[in-house]
């Protein structure tokens, strides 16, 4: 028993190392850049008071702000570390998954529970890590910890952080309107049957209902329809092949359950499949959607949100005693293995993607030298076209103007450019484009540059972007 306890104590601590240095691979290699992490770090950047212009009310507040309070405060203190704002933006936001990993794999919950919650947790940020933007992310880890906090109460006996979470909870994410009543009613179940202060309890089941009126107030607000579209049939295909995944995958490892060296086969083998795409040229297009196929996952980590916040019913045996059940005759060591799994799945397609966004950053660095001013995306054929030079494309149209404006901001010693796609489609303001470039040149002449060498088409005035509607 003691040999037991020590050996599942030391995965813990392998695998809490394993998720820091993945995390800061991530971090360091600029993993968090692309899509609309761009947007959100070049805006946030040049304006402390840039919020996204598709949200028209304060829904996701608190999510935007947690990951963009550093860049902002950069951006007004050192108005040309770029790369430092980068990688701030990165911290806070992998924060999202190595915190409540790090907190649920050293708590003093059983192993069954805690091998649950890690499945259910990385399985829905397998994906969203590439999307680093996704307000989601941050509802999903504070439902997570506030779930290890309800399951482990010695973690937060008086409640404060629970109190904290629920708070913050509220302007996070559409999908609390939903996961914030499904904890509020199993926090009540529990004080009803005696496990905490019912006082304590009772300000936390109101601090978690502020998020249904708050969230219904904000949707019939907006004059647009959030996530317009989102609800494909591929959105719903993606979300079945997560679900089959993990059911084959528990079920394989409920099959070897006594078959210790097939068991690490299965494990090893979650970590080599995307590992092995870097050496299939012909499955590159799988490597880009890598980072694609984060937006339509998000209906299913949403869902993976609101499972998680029933856990606390769930195992609650005053209330149900059939989870508990069919979690015994599963077994705690195909949960455990299932949650190694998972944990190694998300290792290998860290690494790729880490790669693979290092790589594709610094090649196109080397073509954006090459041009100036105001140029469209179909001049660069590395841009237009990078599956061609052996690397996934992990570009997206609307953010080549905010691409190129990192690029400059990077690189003060070069001309400045500002890259357009094809279709002239934007996230960055016509405003906010011109006032950057003509600051650039203004910089360039103070500095005694030539700026000859910036291009004719870097002047507003004289530029047509008629192109570059946002």
């Amino acid at each position: 028993m003691i040999l037991r306890k020590c050996r599942t104590e030391d995965d813990g601590t392998v695998h809490a190392v394993l998720i820091v240095f993945v995390l800061v691979v991530s971090t360091l290699a600029g993993r968090q850049f692309f899509m609309d992490g761009t947007n959100f770090i070049v805006q946030s950047f040049l304006d402390p008071f840039w919020y996204p212009g598709d949200q028209e009310t304060p829904r996701r507040f608190f999510a935007v702000v947690w990951t963009t309070a550093p860049v902002r405060l950069i951006g007004i203190f050192f108005p040309s570390q770029i790369e430092i704002a980068t990688i701030a933006y990165g911290i806070t936001t992998y924060s999202q998954i190595g915190l409540p990993l790090i907190i649920t794999i050293t708590s003093k919950l059983n192993v069954a529970t805690k091998s649950l919650i890690i499945t259910l947790f990385v399985s829905a940020t397998i994906f969203l890590a590439n999307f680093a933007a996704t307000e989601l992310l941050f509802a999903l880890s504070l439902t997570t910890l506030f779930v290890v906090y309800s399951l482990n109460p010695a973690l937060d006996p008086r409640s404060f952080r629970r109190l904290a979470i629920g708070f913050f909870l509220a302007a996070s994410y559409e999908v609390v309107a939903l996961s914030n009543v499904i904890l509020a009613i199993g926090t009540y179940a529990s004080a009803r049957h005696g496990k905490g202060s019912m006082k304590n309890r009772g300000a936390l089941v109101a601090v978690l209902l502020i998020a249904l009126p708050f969230q219904l107030i904000c949707h019939f607000s907006e004059t647009t329809v959030p996530s317009e579209g989102v609800f494909h049939w591929f959105v719903f295909a993606i979300s079945g092949v997560f679900i089959a995944g993990l059911l084959v995958a528990a079920f394989s490892f409920k099959l070897l359950e006594r078959r210790s060296f097939l068991r690490a086969v299965v494990v090893f083998v979650a970590f080599a499949i995307p590992i092995s795409l870097l050496f299939i040229p012909d499955l590159i297009g799988l490597r880009t959607r890598q980072f694609r196929f984060a937006y339509p996952s998000r209906i299913y980590s949403a869902g993976i949100t609101v499972v998680i916040a029933t856990l606390p019913i769930l195992l609650n045996h005053d209330l149900f005693l059939w989870p508990s059940r069919v979690m015994d005759w599963f077994g705690r060591r195909p949960l455990r293995d299932l949650s190694f799994a998972m944990l190694a799945g998300f290792y290998g397609v860290s690494i790729v993607a880490s790669l693979d966004a290092y790589l594709y950053r610094a090649r196109l660095e080397k073509e954006l030298s090459l041009h100036a001013g105001f140029e469209s995306v179909s001049n660069c054929a590395f841009c237009s076209q990078p599956t061609k030079f052996g690397l996934p494309d992990l570009s997206h149209p609307p953010d080549w103007p905010a691409y190129s404006i990192a690029h400059t901001l990077k690189h003060p010693e070069l001309p400045p450019v500002v890259m357009f796609s094809q279709d002239g489609s934007s996230n960055v303001s016509r405003e906010t484009i011109d006032a950057f470039m003509a600051h650039q040149v203004a910089r360039r002449k103070r500095a005694g540059a030539d700026v000859q060498d910036v291009g004719p088409s870097a002047s507003p005035a004289t530029t047509d972007l008629s192109s570059s509607k946002r």
